[in-house]
C-alpha cells in the first residue's frame, strides 16, 4: 500500500515527467556539476583534505562530460533556430538580428564543445586544444552578449508598452497582464545570462572571478532553469 501510494502520487508522476525530458535531466546534472565546482573551490580555499577535494573535482568533471554527450547534435538545433529567426521578416530588426547572432554563436560554441569532448576521448586529437578551449569560451560569451542585448532592448520596449496601456482611459487588463508576464520572463532570461556570463569571462580570464563565485552563479542559474522546466512539466 505504501509503495502504491508513492508510485501513484501526483508528485512522483510529475517527477517522472520532468526526468523524462532531456532539458530536465540536463538542468539537474548542471546543478550538481556547479555545486561540485563551488564546493571544490571552497575546500581548496580552506585547505581541505586532498582526497575529498579530488572526489568533488571528479564529480564536476564526470557530470561535465556527461552533459557534453547529451549536447551532441545541438549545434544543428541552433542553426535551424538561426535560420527561422532570420526568415522572420516581420520581427523587430534588433530582436531579429540579436536572435540570429545568439543562435549562430551558440551553434559554434556547441560545435567546439563536441570537438573538445571527442579530443578528451582520444578518438581524435586536436592540434591546438588550448585554442579550441579559448574559442569555446569566446563563442559562448558572444552568444550571451547577443542574448543580453536582445533582452535589454525587449525590456525597454515592454516597459514602454505597459506604460502606454496604463495611460489608456479604458485599461485593457488582459493586455497589461500579458505584457507583465512577457517582461517577467524576459527579466528572468536577463538574470540567467548575467549569471552564466561569469563562466566564460572567468575561463577567458577577462576579469578575475573567484572559482567559488563562478560555481555559485552556475548553481543559481541551473536552479532557476530547473524550476522553470519543472513548471512546464506540471
Amino acid at each position: 500500500m505504501v509503495a502504491d501510494a508513492l508510485v501513484y502520487h501526483p508528485t512522483a508522476a510529475h517527477l517522472l515527467r520532468y526526468l523524462d525530458t532531456t532539458l530536465g535531466r540536463d538542468k539537474l546534472m548542471r546543478l550538481v556539476q556547479y555545486f561540485a565546482r563551488f564546493y571544490a573551490a571552497y575546500l581548496a580555499r580552506k585547505g581541505g583534505d586532498k582526497a575529498t577535494l579530488a572526489i568533488w573535482r571528479g564529480i564536476m568533471s564526470q557530470f561535465s562530460s556527461a552533459r557534453k554527450i547529451m549536447r551532441i547534435g545541438k549545434p544543428l538545433t541552433h542553426l535551424k533556430a538561426a535560420g527561422v529567426a532570420y526568415d522572420n521578416k516581420t520581427a523587430d530588426a534588433v530582436l531579429r538580428y540579436t536572435a540570429v547572432g545568439r543562435q549562430l554563436a551558440y551553434s559554434a560554441y556547441l560545435t567546439v564543445d563536441t570537438l573538445l569532448f571527442v579530443h578528451g576521448t582520444k578518438l581524435v586529437t586536436l592540434k591546438n586544444p588550448e585554442l579550441a578551449q579559448k574559442l569555446y569560451y569566446q563563442f559562448w560569451l558572444a552568444g550571451i552578449i547577443f542574448s543580453i542585448s536582445g533582452t535589454v532592448y525587449k525590456h525597454i520596449g515592454l516597459s514602454k508598452r505597459e506604460a502606454s496601456l496604463a495611460k489608456q482611459a479604458e485599461k485593457d487588463i488582459v493586455a497589461i497582464k500579458k505584457v507583465r508576464a512577457e517582461r517577467s520572463a524576459n527579466n528572468t532570461q536577463l538574470v540567467l545570462d548575467l549569471l552564466d556570463s561569469s563562466i566564460p569571462i572567468s575561463g577567458l580570464q577577462l576579469v578575475p572571478i573567484d572559482e567559488s563565485a563562478v560555481g555559485l552563479a552556475g548553481m543559481i542559474s541551473s536552479l532557476i532553469g530547473a524550476m522553470a522546466q519543472w513548471k512546464l512539466t506540471a
